[in-house]
Parts: structure tokens; C-alpha cells; sequence
């Protein structure tokens, strides 16, 4: 690690030492040393963050560091970063040499290590017998094979989102693999149901619920994906499909092309901070162009296809409306137009078929067109008045949804991000008299109106959740992906 980090950090300790909680110059330079150390296995990032812990003299300057390390770790979306935060939580407050703010918070970082100390990256997967449709024991993972073990629920909409991709990567056949679809409920019905059509997999489930797999495997919400290599070594956590498909690539692939690594991601979010607010899409493809120019137009193939597929990936990675619409001519540009290009199976599986996915889900009711004539069951939130009240619950379409402004909010229970965004929503109606809101829980929509979840799917970028959009009074979409 470069040491004028580690020395501008240790200046930051004295300077937090003279100052009040929460050390603002402490907390900035913190976060510096978390984007500088984004990439590093977790074994070095162990050992930095408990050097600097360690570096603490201060019992309060201690504790601060430690819960600033630990709530990053935590929150993290980086797969592995969970480790560092499971390390900080044993070694420092669960072994009670460092104090958390409150006994909730202890208990809370507690059941976090508990759930997920079994199974980090790099351990050995917990072997468990879950049972097969015909009454017998199955052993998982599987032995000298790599293993997906997909944990699903049939009530759980993401996993109705998931569950079809995951079967097109099993139907294409091209990686040798042994996936497991562990059906988490008690419902045999339901599961009979579920494995109608889901072919090319092992179905297990646990009716007794005596295999231990919530702990062993940290499972507390579905779905819940794998990836154990042949030696038994967990190699992926808490993955979808294409988190998946970028992993098996790593292994099979004999271009060693690796893209959408936690390093260069990290790096591009550097890079684009400079715009901030600012940042547009032709911001963005400025970006693309000079990558291109300094790989692709002196000639050095290898680079570019490295940087392309890295700058592919990381737009996948954002939700913002910039990033989303950059992707449509990214890829027209710099994969869809350069087919010598991108020519090996390797590249179609891992950069054209993603691309292709990308411009189909930007392409959908883009900003400047009339929402589509689509009647959906929804909330509608307005501010209340003499005449009118606050909340209606109902069939509403779209097009009348004319607000100063409007707005559609996708979402689904048990979603963190969800949950914020209903709060902003209950802010907004509360601020603005002339605003509209509907709100759809894609959820209950699954379940009740699955006509209209079906449409829905197939009409808005619905791959991530909560998906909002503004109508202005005319029912044209002003902007998608907005964040309340």
C-alpha cells in the first residue's frame, strides 16, 4: 500500500485526536483509504484495517475507526468485502476490545459474523443432505465439479426475476456445471410447481429444515447464489446470473480476459467523480472515445478489448440514468459495429451478449416519449386536501398520471433501497401539493396481476429494483432511473 496514504492517514489520527466526533478529517481520509485499497484480496485488507486500528491510541479515535471500517465492509456491494467486515466484528467488538455505540448494535454484528462466518470466499463450502422430489438424500456441494447452489423461494419476486435467467445460462450449456435449486419454503405443491420446466438442474429441498443451511450458508433472504470450485472452495456469494457468468468466464476462459474486476471498477468511479454533478452521457462516451483511441487506434487489440469489456461492465454496474443511456451508444460504437472484434465464443458469452442486454433494457420507454397506454394496480400518493385524500389504492393508467411533476415507483418488499425510496416519496407528497405518485409493488403484482407484471417486464427496465420514472403533465417521460 503507498505510504503517503498511511502517512496522510496518521496525520488525520492527530488531527481527530483535537477534535470533536465525528472527525470529519479523519472520515474523509478514510474514505480515500478504502478507495485505494478496493480491489486488494481480503487477506491484505485484514491486515490494513487492523493496522490501522491498531494505529489508534485514543480509545474514542479507536472506536470510531473500527465502526467506520466495519459499517464499510458491511455495506459494501464488492463480493468479499463481507469478510473484512465478518474480521473487524470478531477480532475487535465480539472479543470486546472495542466497545460498539449500543448492546443492539453488538447483538446485530453478532448474528451478521454468525450468518456469515461459515461461508466467506475462500473457505471450504459447508457440506449439507438436502432432499431430492424422490424422498433420497443428496450431498452438496458436488465432489471434483464446480457447483452453483441456487437457494430460491416461490413467493420471493426476485427470485421470479432470477429464476428464468438462471435457466437460460443452465439451457445453453456452456460451462460444465452441477446446479443445485434448493427450494427454501414448505409448500410441496408449490415446489412441485417450480420444477416444472426447470430442466438441467439437481431440485432439493429441506421440509424438516434440519440441514442447518440458513446458518451454514448465511441465507436469511432469497434468493441466494454459489459458486464452489471443484476443490470445494466457495469462489462466489451472494450473486445473480450475470455475477455468475462473469466468474465461470474467469475459470473457463483460456483468453484470461477478467473484466469488471473490483479494482478498475472503483478506478472508473474515480475517474467520473470529477464530473459530478455535471456528468452526462457525452461526458461519458468522451471517456470511451479517448480509451479507444489510446488502445484500439494505435493498434494495441489486447488493451482495448480489456478496457471496452471493463467499461461495459462497469455501466452495467450503475443505475443512473447517465450510465444507462451512455450504454446504448457505447455499444453501438465500440462492440455491435466491431465484430472481428469481438469473435470468440469467450467474447460473445461475456461482452456481446451483455451488451445486446444493456441496449435492450436502456431502449425501453426512454426519456422523451409518451409512457405507454398500460393500466396497472397501484398506490396512488398525493397530497391530501379539502376534497380529495391522501392515498388511493386502485387501477390507474399510466398516461393520466399527469402530476407537476409525476412519478412510477417500482419496487419490492424486503429491499433496502426500496425502503428508502418510500420514505423520500412520503418527504416529497408531504413537500409538493401539485406532486403525484403511484406506486407498484412488483411483488403483490406477481402474485395478483400477473398480466400486468408480465407487461410491466417487458415495457421498463425492471432488472434492478426500486425503478422510478417522472412524467411530465403531458404523460412524457421526463427521466428514468430518478433517485427521490
Amino acid at each position: 500500500m503507498k505510504k503517503w496514504i498511511l502517512t496522510a492517514l496518521l496525520c488525520a489520527f492527530s488531527l481527530g485526536l483535537r477534535a470533536q466526533e465525528p472527525y470529519p478529517e479523519l472520515g474523509a481520509k478514510l474514505e480515500e483509504y478504502f478507495t485505494a485499497l478496493a480491489g486488494e484480496n481480503a487477506a491484505v485488507q485484514i491486515a490494513e484495517c487492523d493496522f490501522l486500528i491498531e494505529t489508534c491510541q485514543d480509545s474514542l479515535v479507536r472506536q470510531y475507526v473500527a465502526l467506520k471500517i466495519y459499517d464499510h465492509y458491511l455495506r459494501s456491494n464488492i463480493m468479499g468485502d463481507d469478510a473484512v467486515a465478518v474480521h473487524v466484528a470478531d477480532k475487535w467488538f465480539l472479543s470486546g476490545a472495542i466497545p460498539m455505540k449500543s448492546d443492539e448494535d453488538r447483538m446485530n454484528a453478532q448474528i451478521f459474523a454468525t450468518f456469515n462466518r461459515s461461508s466467506l470466499i475462500g473457505q471450504p463450502a459447508p457440506k449439507i443432505s438436502l432432499m431430492a422430489p424422490d424422498g433420497t438424500l443428496v450431498d452438496i456441494p458436488a465432489r471434483n465439479a464446480y457447483s452453483v447452489l441456487y437457494f430460491y423461494d416461490t413467493g420471493c419476486a426476485t427470485c421470479k426475476l432470477e429464476t428464468p435467467r438462471l435457466k437460460r445460462l443452465v439451457e445453453s450449456g456452456e460451462y460444465p456445471l452441477n446446479v443445485f435449486a434448493i427450494y427454501v419454503g414448505e409448500d410441496a405443491e408449490a415446489w412441485e410447481a417450480a420444477r416444472e420446466g426447470f430442466t438441467g438442474v439437481t431440485h432439493l429441498w429441506d421440509p424438516e429444515m434440519d440441514s442447518d443451511w440458513q446458518l451454514l450458508y448465511g441465507v436469511l433472504k432469497t434468493p441466494g447464489m454459489f459458486l464452489v470450485a471443484p476443490d470445494g472452495t466457495i469462489l462466489g456469494r451472494g450473486l445473480d446470473t450475470p455475477a455468475l457468468r462473469i466468474l465461470l468466464n474467469q475459470q473457463f476462459s483460456a483468453d484470461q480476459y477478467v473484466y469488471g474486476e473490483a479494482g478498475q471498477m472503483a478506478r472508473y468511479s474515480q475517474l467520473f467523480s470529477v464530473y459530478g454533478d455535471t456528468l452526462s452521457t457525452s461526458h461519458v462516451m468522451d471517456v470511451a472515445d479517448y480509451l479507444a483511441a489510446r488502445t484500439f487506434g494505435e493498434g494495441d487489440m489486447d488493451s482495448f478489448k480489456q478496457i471496452a469489456g471493463d467499461f461495459l461492465y462497469y455501466l452495467s454496474s450503475r443505475r443512473e440514468e447517465v450510465y444507462r443511456d451512455a450504454s446504448i451508444p457505447f455499444v453501438g460504437k465500440y462492440i455491435d459495429s466491431l465484430p472481428d472484434v469481438w469473435n470468440t465464443p469467450e467474447d460473445k458469452a461475456q461482452v456481446v451478449s451483455l451488451g445486446k442486454l444493456l441496449v435492450d433494457l436502456a431502449s425501453r420507454t426512454p426519456a422523451g416519449t409518451m409512457v405507454p397506454d398500460i393500466t396497472v394496480h397501484g398506490v396512488l400518493r398525493q397530497k391530501p386536501c379539502l376534497f380529495r385524500k391522501g392515498t388511493r389504492e386502485g387501477d390507474f393508467a399510466l398516461p393520466k398520471l399527469k402530476g407537476r411533476p409525476g412519478y412510477v415507483v417500482f419496487y419490492t418488499g424486503g429491499c433496502a433501497s426500496c425502503r428508502e425510496t418510500l420514505a423520500a416519496v412520503d418527504a416529497l407528497v408531504a413537500a409538493k401539493g401539485s406532486v403525484k405518485v403511484l406506486l407498484v409493488d412488483l411483488d403483490a403484482l406477481l402474485t395478483d396481476y400477473p398480466d400486468q407484471a408480465r407487461v410491466l417486464l417487458d415495457t421498463f427496465d425492471l432488472s434492478a429494483m426500486p425503478f422510478v420514472i417522472e412524467l411530465d403533465r403531458k404523460g412524457v417521460v421526463q427521466h428514468r432511473y430518478v433517485q427521490l
